[in-house]
């Protein structure tokens, strides 16, 4: 203390000893020293600050310190004098500033800064310690990207292998195990002639040799042989490893098995794509990408992230990946990397959603893969995101699509079929009934006719709008196809409860409506089949339709129920339909010749052709009994070319027979093309005979 009170500040050092050693010590000072006044000028300069900045000595002293720094110096050298003003003991020493210096030449740098003060009163200086960042930023830049290409090498899916000189292994990545079979603790040590089916070693020397000149093997070909003794095509890029000083001292090769490729016809775009695998993986991240920690915490964020859910960097590390996942699907996402993070698998791939910034929902698949150390602890978890939200809306369009009829909306008959499996199976479960009604518009070809189809399928879409809304909440309806629809009621009580439901249909149905001008009524055939306890989808349907075409058979606008005669009756003229094609095929029809009388004086003035069935169980059947099957089923044409055949022989074999043979002929015949001239044919193979 002085005698008035007041502390004394150190002062410059005086002139003589003191100032030399100061000197000294300037110039020995491995950083490069600036002393910087007051007014901001540069008062002193070392050796270093020389040879760091290119300016001579003498061309500093006096410059603005913004010739060496930015701006950015001059805040920080204001702060700290207005700081040591403020509290003149509290001098602060070892500030480090991380700004830029710029050289003699212009060229820019980045810096190290440290600051202190010298001197006292006016006299005060900034003495700042700069030091070159260059080779630090540099180094570290180095062994991030060293660290980036151990990762990618280490979950490539591209087998990657390195050797010595003389083809020994050095490294050998769990894709390459996967591709030869031989475990890295297997090879490690051993030649990589082993990976080939050459016995010569001369070719494998050769391209040792031309790496170990500096020159890479690009797609290189050969026959690679596994552990097992299979062998593939392998494709292999191999590049000098140089150490330090830009020798070569190994080789680094990525092994590819070409056999898909070479199967695909894509060799070209395959050998592209592998030529250089960091390229392709690094071009890969345009999917956003985040290096979490175990807690949830996000540490590094991809631009392609933020620009997928449309927030910047800082928000993602002040959040966890909770944050922008839909709360729907919060809780599996949390399962999912629990999982992972546990072990039970390195990789938890999942498809969910996630909430954008302005709160839209995208669609992605995120692959979780569990991240560790040098010691094998887990420490990250890698999260890869992919925006699938148009692959996702395509997928459920045609799941869509595959379920809805495209015209109406209405579900579609695979629909119906599935959603019929699962009412059957409930109904036996509980003890009860399912019913269905099958639906047919009367006379829609008749608007086709006449307005077109286009016509024809507006009266069909207001039809199903009109069915919907007869129906009660859970029933079921579907467009079965054409102009036909199906209505499932899922528990059927009383069987009243299913013909009120062909009441409110039919009424629905039955209103009129104007297409392009036209007034039109239309109206509806209704089938209707209950369950047994032996239905299955497909016969209750068929039971229906059954029903549906004897309402189709009364007239318009009516329902029939279907009941077991119905059944027996159509499963009879299946049968009927079966024998008679065997029949035709077996020539089982027999032609009997009823003589035409002329009443005048009875004698005989031709013959009618008459048709029988010589069924080999029945016996002798009338035309009654299979002629509207083989008429509905177009079998009377090959029945009829039978007759005809038999008929003409018989004309050709008794000439003496009094007047012509009469044959009948179906309509379906004469509708048939050719058929004249079958006929003509039939005439000249008789008379030849």
């Amino acid at each position: 203390m002085t005698a008035s009170g007041k502390t004394a500040t150190p002062s410059a050092p005086a002139p003589g000893k003191h100032a030399a050693n100061f000197r000294d010590l300037l110039e020995a000072a491995p950083d490069a020293i600036v002393g910087v006044g007051r007014a901001g000028l540069i008062q002193f300069v070392n050796r270093h600050t020389e040879s760091l900045f290119g300016y001579p000595r003498g061309a500093l002293v006096g410059l603005p310190i913004e010739t060496l720094m930015p701006e950015s110096f001059r805040t920080a050298h204001r702060a700290l004098r207005e700081g040591y003003m403020a509290a003149p003991k509290a001098r602060p020493l070892g500030v480090g500033l991380q700004l830029t210096g710029r050289r003699w030449d212009g060229t820019e740098f980045p810096v190290d800064i440290s600051l202190s003060f010298f001197g006292a009163g006016d006299g005060r200086v900034v003495i700042a310690a700069v030091r070159d960042l260059t080779a630090r930023n540099e180094a570290e830049e180095a062994r991030r990207q060293s660290d980036r290409m151990s990762a990618v090498i280490e979950f490539s899916g591209e087998a990657v292998i390195s050797s010595t000189l003389d083809g020994t292994v050095t490294s050998w990545n769990p894709a390459a195990e996967r591709l030869y079979g031989y475990s890295s603790q297997e090879i490690i040590g051993k030649s990589v002639i082993l990976l080939g089916t050459g016995g010569s070693t001369g070719e494998a020397d050769a391209i040792l040799a031309t790496v170990g000149a500096g020159q890479a093997v690009v797609n290189f070909e050969m026959i690679g042989r596994r552990k097992d003794g299979t062998v593939f095509p392998a494709s292999l890029t191999i590049a000098p490893i140089r150490d330090a000083a830009g020798a070569v001292v190994g080789t680094s090769a990525i092994a590819r098995d070409m056999t898909e490729a070479r199967q695909a016809a894509e060799n070209a775009r395959s050998l592209a794509a592998a030529e250089d695998l960091v390229q392709t993986v690094m071009a890969s991240a345009s999917i956003g990408i985040a290096l979490v920690d175990l807690d949830g915490s996000i540490r590094v964020v991809n631009r392609s992230l933020c620009d997928l859910l449309g927030y910047d960097e800082a928000w993602f590390l002040a959040h966890r990946l909770s944050d922008f996942v839909h709360p729907d699907d919060a809780e599996e996402a949390l399962q999912v990397r629990a999982r992972v993070i546990a072990g039970a698998s390195d990789k938890g791939a999942e498809k969910l959603r996630l909430v954008r910034a302005d709160g839209a929902t995208v669609w992605a698949r995120r692959v979780s893969v569990l991240l560790r150390d040098g010691d094998g602890e887990a420490n990250l978890v890698m999260v890869q995101v992919e925006d699938i939200t148009a692959e996702h809306e395509a997928q459920e369009a045609l799941t869509y699509r595959a379920f809805h009829d495209p015209l109406t909306g209405l579900h579609n008959r695979a629909w119906i079929l599935d959603i019929l499996a699962v009412d059957l199976r409930a109904a036996k479960r509980e003890g009860h009934s399912v019913g269905v009604l099958f639906v047919a518009l009367d006379n829609v070809k008749v608007v086709n006719d006449s307005l077109g189809h286009v016509a024809g399928d507006e009266v069909l879409a207001i039809v199903a709008d009109r069915i919907v809304s007869a129906l009660r909440l859970g029933d079921r309806v579907g467009r079965f196809g054409g102009d036909e629809f199906v209505i499932v009621l899922q528990d059927v009580q009383d069987i009243q409860d299913v013909e009120y439901c062909a009441e409110r249909v039919s009424a629905s149905i039955a209103v009129d409506l104007q297409v392009r001008g036209h007034r039109i009524v239309p109206t509806a055939s209704i089938g209707i089949a209950t369950s047994t306890s032996t239905s299955t989808p497909e016969s209750l349907l068929r039971d229906a339709d059954s029903a549906l075409s004897r309402a189709k058979a009364k007239g318009r606008a009516s329902w029939h129920f279907f009941d077991e005669a119905m059944h027996a009756q159509a499963l009879a003229r299946l049968n009927v339909e079966d024998q008679l094609r065997e029949a035709i095929t077996a020539s089982q029809f027999v032609v009997y010749y009823q003589p035409i009388v002329a009443l005048a004086d009875a004698h005989v003035v031709g013959h009618e052709a008459l048709v029988r069935w010589a069924h080999p169980t029945r016996g002798l059947l009338s035309p009654a009994d299979f002629l509207d099957v083989a008429e509905d089923t177009g079998l009377i044409t090959a029945i009829g070319a039978q007759v005809l055949d038999q008929a003409c022989a018989l004309l050709a074999e008794r000439p003496d027979l009094p007047g012509p043979i009469s044959v009948n002929v179906s309509a379906i015949q004469l509708a048939a093309p050719g058929w004249l001239d079958s006929v003509r044919e039939e005439s000249r193979v008789g008379k030849s005979v």
